[in-house]
């Protein structure tokens, strides 16, 4: 499975793919945090009383989860819930998809395609896949408000440390493969054709 997904992230590695995918990011990074939408960050900060969404910080706890949630009231909960369901769904796929396939575009042209150092491409997944979990556990956590889950809010927790971990390690990978495809003359794919 793992090796169906590097092929597919592998072929799909183009530019008209990789421009689209950062446009997606960018369009739902400004619905989430540049707008008064009902569910943006925002929206939802305003709620809490300037208290940051759980989401947006490196680390927390039951009882971080747990004051976010009383202060958000209602409504908050609700529109936290809908930002989580909706947009920051969407999110992950996006920005995990793009650094992805920008990876994997400038690992094909760097290494041969059958090379380790190809696998590094799908690191960007795992914080995606990640974040995803996080989103659907912070779900379960603010739909039980006021009966806290614990466990849950720990695990949700370590997703977003998982999260926030990888995503520089794909910012360093894209500029390192950057460099040295810019470096070595700026070479073709190594992806044998027919592939």
């Amino acid at each position: 499975m793992l090796r169906t997904t590097l092929a597919r992230i592998q072929s799909g590695a183009n530019w008209p793919a990789i421009l689209g995918l950062w446009s997606a990011t960018g369009v739902l990074t400004l619905i989430m945090n540049g707008t008064d939408l009902p569910f943006s960050t925002p929206t939802i900060e305003d709620h809490s009383g300037g208290l940051r969404i759980l989401d947006m910080r490196f680390s927390y706890g039951p009882e971080e989860a747990n004051s976010l949630f009383e202060a958000l009231g209602t409504e908050g909960r609700r529109a936290y819930i809908m930002l989580h369901l909706i947009p920051d769904m969407l999110f992950p796929m996006a920005y995990a998809l793009a650094f992805a396939c920008t990876s994997a575009w400038f690992l094909v042209r760097v290494v041969p395609s059958d090379h380790p150092l190809q696998w590094l491409s799908l690191t960007p997944l795992i914080s995606g896949v990640a974040d995803i979990f996080e989103n659907l556990s912070l779900v379960v956590v603010n739909l039980s408000y006021p009966v806290p889950i614990d466990w849950l809010a720990h695990i949700a927790s370590v997703l977003t440390k998982i999260k926030f971990g990888l995503m520089p390690v794909g910012v360093v990978l894209l500029g390192v493969m950057g460099l040295l495809w810019f470096v070595r003359g700026r070479p073709e794919s190594k992806v044998p054709t027919g592939k």
